[in-house]
């Protein structure tokens, strides 16, 4: 009898260590996937001074992911400024409750590239 309740005990453990390594591994699969494309974005970004639709709808494409910026939207932006941009992924986790999304925040610098 003994031996039973442990057994399912166990199933029960290694079934919740599982799950939770499913969920950490898809979550640094979607965060290495809007790292890797950022670079690519930050391009953009920096030769067209700014998030335009073609970007938006880029980033829409490839990552079925949204971006926008954190400055003020009459915030003017010339060559040489810092842009801050995010992207963000919806994301439903198997275990964790907290997070819906994965975010990165990225700068690039308008007219480098």
């Amino acid at each position: 009898m003994g031996r039973r309740i442990v057994l399912m005990i166990s199933m029960l453990v290694t079934s919740l260590a599982i799950l939770f390594t499913s969920d950490l591994v898809a979550t640094q699969m979607i965060y290495s996937e809007l790292d890797s494309m950022s670079t690519t974005i930050g391009y953009y970004i920096s030769k067209s001074g700014g998030i335009t639709d073609s970007i938006k709808t880029y980033v829409k494409k490839e990552l079925s992911a949204s971006i926008y910026t954190s400055l003020p939207e009459d915030t003017p932006v010339k060559k040489g400024d810092t842009f801050p941009y995010i992207i963000e992924k919806p994301y439903t986790p198997i275990v964790f409750v907290n997070s819906s999304s994965i975010k990165i925040t990225r700068t690039v610098i308008i007219g480098l590239y």
